[in-house]
């Protein structure tokens, strides 16, 4: 059986910096193996939390595990953290309250969410309490969600894992790059994949630039209607 070349998560690789420790590279691996589990499982892959471009899934389902295995070494999160504002976290638990009974099928997808969820929070809170700013890099939170993690409590956590905007598949406004991201993993070349991987980092850069400005913004008053 021939050896596998993929690299080790604590492997050295050009652009890992000092941030991101081998030990965290580790989970955030294991989190992206099980983000991949979800998104090419024909029964949650059309999920919002775990939807990814069609034409990437059909390419990672089909690929041997080895390149599953090659994404899943991207040295960030394939998916990012989005924590909601406290007045929208409220309207949600009351619109939940309200909903009452939900379907079997609700219900499941509601507990895939929650377990996922759970695990990516973990994740993330020792991040930020142990290295500022490397949530930020691995999970794309924003400086004041970074903060509030590190104050969740266990019973916040478990509430919040299954909020319906939590997780979200990374790159939105690239979906190109999933299909780049396919291509390398299931091609023979390491230096693609090393490319890759940092062409995936500067998009993600960008987004946030793009995401900062737009806050900055001030917000339009609609106009008054003519008579």
């Amino acid at each position: 059986m021939a050896q596998s070349t993929l690299p080790a998560p604590d492997a050295p690789w050009a652009l890992q910096g000092n941030l991101l420790s081998p030990g965290v590279r580790r989970d955030i691996a294991d989190l992206n193996r099980l983000f991949l589990g979800r998104a090419l499982d024909p029964a949650q892959r059309t999920d919002h939390w775990f939807q990814l471009p069609g034409s990437a899934v059909e390419r990672l389902a089909t690929a041997p595990l080895e390149a599953r295995e090659r994404a899943a070494l991207c040295p960030v999160a394939l998916f990012e953290l989005v924590l909601p504002a406290a007045d929208l976290e409220l309207t949600w638990r009351l619109e939940a309250v309200a909903d009452g009974d939900v379907d079997g099928l609700e219900l499941s997808r509601g507990e895939t969410r929650r377990s996922f969820g759970l695990v990516a929070l973990g994740v993330a809170r020792r991040l930020a309490e142990g290295v500022p700013l490397s949530s930020r890099i691995a999970f794309g939170l924003l400086p004041a969600c970074e903060a509030r993690l590190s104050a969740l409590s266990p019973c916040d956590a478990f509430r919040l894992a299954s909020w319906p905007g939590l997780v979200r598949p990374r790159w939105a406004g690239h979906a190109r790059f999933w299909d780049v991201l396919a291509d390398a993993a299931t091609g023979p070349s390491s230096e693609t994949m090393r490319w890759t991987y940092a062409t995936g980092l500067c998009l993600l850069g960008q987004c946030e630039r793009q995401q900062g400005d737009a806050r900055l913004l001030p917000r339009r008053r609609p106009r008054p209607a003519h008579r």
